[in-house]
């Protein structure tokens, strides 16, 4: 069975509790959660940040699932984790969650290892790309 219990991209709401719920498990002691939220400054503004568009590509929703059981067969080979990770698209203000993942495992070496390793690699490979507004009505995109 597969580790991944949700790999998703959604315009929708996250709920952390939700993905949290997906990965507890009787066997696992440990469970990492990382929260990505949008903020109100970026070393690329000019000035405050009051919003974000994320798109994605059309192939953005398989690609997050094949990141994640990427990451699992390379950091998890003997199958310990239970993984959910779901990144946001559409419009988002400041305080929104943008990317959640939560991970768990028997250990939490292990659960934290996955958890950086899956954002980082999601945040690397996973087609999306931002459109930040800005205070004073200017926008810049980032990750073109």
């Amino acid at each position: 069975m597969s580790g991944v219990r949700l790999a998703q991209v959604t315009d929708e709401p996250i709920d952390p509790g939700h993905l949290l719920a997906l990965v507890s498990r009787p066997e696992a002691g440990a469970v990492t959660l990382f929260v990505g939220v949008v903020r109100d400054h970026d070393p690329q503004a000019a000035g405050d940040v009051v919003a974000l568009d994320y798109t994605c590509h059309p192939s953005a929703p398989q690609r997050i699932g094949e990141i994640v059981e990427d990451v699992l067969a390379t950091d998890d080979p003997q199958g310990h984790c239970a993984v959910a990770a779901v990144h946001r698209i559409g419009h988002l203000e400041v305080g929104d969650n943008a990317f959640v993942v939560a991970v768990s495992a028997p250990h939490r070496r292990l659960a934290f290892a996955v958890c950086e390793r899956v954002v980082e690699q999601v945040k690397q490979q996973l087609p999306i790309w931002k459109q930040q507004f800005e205070a004073d009505g200017s926008y810049r995109w980032s990750g073109l």
